[in-house]
């Protein structure tokens, strides 16, 4: 229901134009939606020059000199490939929405801070309760130990530098996410090869139909049926490389995304460790990613709420 409520949106303009997450939902989800596109635009060009190389070698040979064989021919193509307009153009928007449920799981972990923040600087009972798509592991253990070490001082009324755990003292740059970037690589991979297994079936099925009209129509020569399984066989070689390059692509963009996720959470991580340990008036400021501001804003609003309620007022109860 959450997701249908984050789908809607992104398709509503006025939304779009002044809502930053929603713009980043939808810019990533064409993005991942343009490569089966390409993909498939590249493919169906290739079917078409072998289509056409089919047309001159059956003419070339005397195969075909009955007239309007070039119009059968086409037609019956053009009918094979409205067969599957349905199902590719379902696929498409499939995809798209599956790009859109992938920015929102690289938004989750921001979300899920951003909400607690939220919650307590409006002062409704709240506790930091991150799920599995939501790991950072870096962001979230912190986040859990910084959350819950400001709640024990809230509840003692008094907030002092704290020494912070050895393993987060000597983190200064941005940690690779193992168990994150498996889990949204498997995303990105299943979505590959679901693309893959279905163009194949399409672009591979069309030209297997070409060569059963042509073994049909035409007069039953070795010479052609040579030529063309030997064309298919060339086609599935070009297809499988096709397909490969794909998934490539879809493994760069894979990457690509997860570096917009790595770089804000080392910046929010090392906000909380420079506040925790101190320095009270440390707040994000992350360049570049305006996807994270309304997040950042919930943060930041937090940290300020924090430092005026505890540590300013144990500062007052010094001065007395």
């Amino acid at each position: 229901m959450k997701y249908l409520i984050i789908l809607k949106s992104v398709f509503n303009y006025s939304k779009l134009k002044s809502d930053e997450e929603i713009r980043f939902r939808l810019f990533n989800a064409l993005k991942i939606t343009s490569i089966p596109i390409i993909t498939f635009v590249i493919l169906s060009v290739l079917l078409s020059l072998f289509i056409k190389m089919d047309i001159v070698f059956f003419k070339a040979h005397g195969y075909a000199n009955f007239e309007q064989f070039n119009e059968v021919f086409v037609d019956y193509i053009l009918s094979q490939l409205l067969e599957y307009c349905a199902i590719i153009t379902a696929f498409f928007f499939a995809t798209l929405c599956f790009g859109i449920y992938l920015s929102e799981l690289l938004l989750r972990p921001f979300k899920v801070i951003g909400d607690y923040c939220e919650a307590y600087v409006e002062g409704k009972k709240t506790s930091y309760d991150p799920d599995f798509f939501s790991d950072l592991k870096l962001l979230t253990r912190f986040s859990e130990w910084f959350f819950n070490t400001v709640d024990i001082s809230l509840q003692n009324g008094k907030l002092n530098p704290i020494e912070v755990p050895d393993k987060f003292t000597r983190i200064h740059k941005p940690v690779f996410e193992t168990g994150f970037f498996i889990q949204f690589s498997l995303l990105v991979l299943m979505s590959s090869i679901c693309t893959a297994v279905l163009f194949y079936e399409i672009i591979g099925g069309v030209h297997q139909q070409v060569v059963k009209m042509a073994i049909e129509i035409l007069p039953n020569n070795h010479e052609i049926q040579y030529f063309l399984l030997n064309q298919t066989t060339i086609l599935n070689d070009i297809l499988i490389g096709g397909l490969i390059l794909h998934a490539v692509c879809y493994f760069l963009m894979g990457i690509n995304l997860y570096q917009k996720v790595s770089a804000p959470a080392f910046g929010i991580f090392a906000t909380m460790r420079s506040f925790i340990k101190g320095r009270y008036d440390s707040r994000v400021h992350l360049i570049g990613f305006y996807y994270l501001r309304p997040q950042c804003r919930k943060l930041n609003k937090y940290l300020a709420e924090i430092q005026k309620s505890v540590v300013n007022s144990d500062k007052s109860e010094d001065q007395d």
